[in-house]
């Protein structure tokens, strides 16, 4: 006891261990803190790079949906998305939607952010920070697969940069602590109406100016060439963003410490409850539409997307049976969005429209009529069916007509000012913003990348600065060309068709006329190969048994080179010759181009043909080994 010291003055003593008992809580709280930033920063972060992979999901479902000859174009777009987005989210974006000081309408500071002067806040704030330009960059992606195959590649990377911007004031008035719309009580967890009823919004304005794809409407081409190519990398698209949805919906909490826990493991469960119930309703619609046969891949690609649209306003502020009800209707609602689109004429490639403009509207609607206020870790009011009234639902309709707002003023602006000053017509902006009917048929990945779908050398595909390609010349492509006028004429110009209003006259203008083609088609290639490299290679004529078995498999092959021709269609029918001669019998100048079948003129058309087969027998080869390239790519991807 002796050898414990004495505090000889009591006031002193109390003096320095109530200093030591502030330093040491000052400690304690500084690491408290440092651990919650840490534990906030991390969770932020993973959510981060999985909502970033979204990317790969987003090219992977467009690049199925749309024609071949359209996959690198997209997937560069997607790259065009992070790179010229993270761009204008650094210089501009992240200042106008969370920088300090800051007004109700947008932020006014932190403009290309460093933070290095904010020691342990710093690292929260970088989290944040990509955490929010993995939400913005999807908010443009959407537009990506809307336009896609018709759409100038330049173009597209200046809306990229662009829509950032525009899209940074939505996100302030939603999510940041004085926006306008988030002080009032409007509320949207995930982004349903921030990312993708803007991103929607945009998309619909954009098809709206670029037209529809050339035959989409106007019944000159199948509905099969319309169909997507790839429904594989669809399903694949759709899985990666299955799992980049999970970190969408669950990283809005913002953090794991205190009970943003139980809210990120409640927004979970309801996320993927409503993808189950959204499959579902996705795959009763679709075999209800077939009639019960088939289960069509976009009908349930699209409807689970649209149960996750849905999800992602209300996951977090809903019981997980409610959730049930909530997704499969989102999923409806996304199909039923779609069927609209196409009945306007609006041609979207993916269904974006109604994946996530109609399931955003749905999903926001869904927060003022189910919301739970009481539910543990979530700062809302109560919706309609949980007793608090029309207020919340009243803010939610706010909500989504000033985001759709924002966007359709943007975008309309962005889109009729960027196409017309490219085509200096101010009447006709689309030829500003659409790529010319040469690169559309092409392709975009040989228009704008130099990428040959087919896989061939890209010096045959070299093109000049007015779109006219030169290269190497083939007699299949002469022959095609030749096929396709004479195929015009038959369908459409031919005396056949309607024998009781035609006369002898017409039949002789329609030759006339098909001659005149034949010599211009010819004399095209002709002047083209003086400034070409012409490719005539001394084969055997004589088929061998592959050439035969072809012949077989590929009679109908577009390279085929025999030709219409009026005397075939008059001895297929002896009662249209017999009442052709007669009537030609009558004529003060029978007509030249309808002479008696003979059994000469027999004999030339079988000795024209069998000359042309050498020819048609090469085309077909090179028509197959495309077909079997493509083919193989295909099954790659």
């Amino acid at each position: 006891m002796n050898d414990i010291p004495r505090c000889e003055n009591l006031t002193l003593c109390y003096t320095e261990l109530s200093r030591a008992y502030v330093d040491l809580s000052q400690q304690l709280s500084e690491d408290e803190i440092n651990g919650d930033h840490a534990d906030d920063a991390t969770w932020i972060l993973s959510a981060s790079f999985i909502i970033l992979t979204m990317q790969s999901g987003f090219g992977l479902l467009e690049m199925g949906s749309a024609a071949a000859g359209n996959e690198v174009n997209i997937m560069m777009k997607n790259a065009a998305d992070v790179i010229f987005g993270s761009l204008a989210y650094y210089f501009l974006g992240y200042g106008i939607s969370f920088g300090q000081p800051s007004i109700p309408f947008m932020g006014l500071g932190d403009f290309a952010p460093d933070g290095a002067d904010m020691e342990s806040e710093s690292g929260l704030l970088y989290s944040r920070y990509i955490f929010q330009l993995s939400f913005a960059a999807t908010a443009t992606t959407i537009v990506s697969g809307m336009v896609a195959m018709r759409m100038r590649f330049f173009v597209y990377c200046l809306f990229s940069f662009v829509a950032i911007i525009a899209y940074a004031f939505v996100a302030h008035w939603a999510w940041a602590s004085d926006g306008w719309l988030r002080t009032m009580g409007a509320y949207d967890f995930a982004g349903a109406g921030v990312v993708h009823l803007f991103g929607g919004t945009n998309g619909l304005v954009a098809i709206y100016f670029l037209g529809p794809r050339r035959g989409r409407f106007d019944g000159t081409r199948p509905k099969s060439d319309f169909r997507p190519v790839s429904q594989s990398s669809m399903l694949f698209g759709l899985f990666m963003l299955w799992w980049g949805w999970i970190g969408f919906n669950c990283g809005s909490t913002f953090g794991i410490t205190g009970d943003k826990w139980i809210v990120a493991t409640r927004a979970a469960i309801t996320t993927v409850s409503s993808t189950g119930a959204g499959g579902a309703a996705a795959m009763a619609y679709s075999m209800y539409k077939t009639g019960g046969k088939m289960l069509n891949v976009e009908d349930v690609v699209n409807g689970i997307l649209g149960s996750l649209v849905t999800s992602s306003a209300v996951c977090a502020v809903i019981h997980t049976y409610e959730s049930l009800l909530l997704g499969a209707a989102g999923a409806l609602v996304a199909l039923a969005a779609n069927k609209l689109v196409l009945r306007l004429r609006l041609d979207d490639v993916v269904g974006a429209a109604g994946v996530h403009f109609g399931a955003g509207i749905w999903g926001l609607i869904s927060v003022g009529l189910f919301a739970d206020g009481n539910l543990p870790g979530v700062d809302v009011s109560s919706g309609l069916f949980r007793g608090g009234g029309m207020r919340l639902l009243g803010l939610q309709v706010l909500l989504i007509v000033a985001v759709s707002a924002w966007a359709l003023m943007f975008s309309s602006l962005f889109f009729y000012l960027t196409g017309v000053a490219i085509s200096r017509d101010w009447k006709n902006p689309r030829a500003g913003l659409r790529v010319s009917p040469e690169e559309e048929e092409r392709g975009a990945d040989l228009a704008f990348h130099g990428v040959d779908p087919l896989g061939e050398e890209d010096d045959e595909y070299s093109h000049s600065t007015n779109g006219t390609e030169t290269g190497k010349v083939e007699i299949c492509d002469i022959d095609s060309t030749m096929e396709k006028k004479e195929r015009k004429f038959a369908q459409n110009e031919s005396p056949n068709a309607n024998l009781s209003n035609r006369t002898v006259d017409d039949a002789c203008s329609v030759e006339h006329e098909m001659e005149e083609e034949k010599l211009e088609v010819v004399g095209s290639a002709q002047s083209l190969a003086l400034h070409s490299e012409v490719e005539i290679r001394e084969e055997d004529d004589t088929p061998n048994a592959d050439e035969k078995q072809m012949d077989a498999v590929l009679p109908n092959t577009k390279c085929e080179t025999d030709s219409f021709d009026l005397e075939d269609e008059f001895r297929e029918n002896p009662d249209i010759e017999a009442a052709i001669h007669s009537a030609a019998a009558q004529l003060p100048h029978p007509c030249p181009m309808l002479p008696p079948v003979t059994s000469d003129s027999i004999s030339t058309d079988r000795r024209r043909s069998k000359e042309a087969g050498s020819d048609r027998r090469k085309c077909m080869k090179r028509a197959s080994e495309k077909r079997k390239s493509m083919q193989s790519r295909r099954i790659l991807l």
